[in-house]
């Protein structure tokens, strides 16, 4: 296995470790859609916010970078038949893309 291989298959590890991975696709206006995502959807996630207030957000997703690299306000996940509009991109850190997101 060359490092690659070895970055992707330790990606995959860690977003199993978030939860049970799920199908899902992204669609937003700057790219072509992308299919065959595997998703993480959590609920009620707690996180430090601006100036160290502390916010909670009813549902996040999270996908590997390497199938999605970054995510847009105004973007769309489709998980389980279900669209969630994306309002902030709350983590990137070049192996897992998080964003929180609300119903749509």
């Amino acid at each position: 296995m060359d490092r690659r291989q070895l970055k992707a298959r330790a990606a995959r590890d860690i977003l199993r470790r978030l939860g049970e991975p799920v199908p899902g696709s992204y669609q937003d206006t700057t790219r072509p859609p992308v299919d065959d995502l595997l998703v993480i959807v959590l609920h009620d996630v707690e996180r430090v916010g601006p100036e160290g207030v502390l916010q909670v957000d009813q549902t996040q997703i999270s996908t590997l970078a390497e199938q999605l690299p970054k995510v847009r306000r105004e973007g769309f996940f489709t998980v389980c038949g279900k669209r969630w509009k994306v309002f902030e991109q709350v983590r990137n850190d070049g192996v897992i893309v998080t964003a929180a997101v609300q119903p749509a």
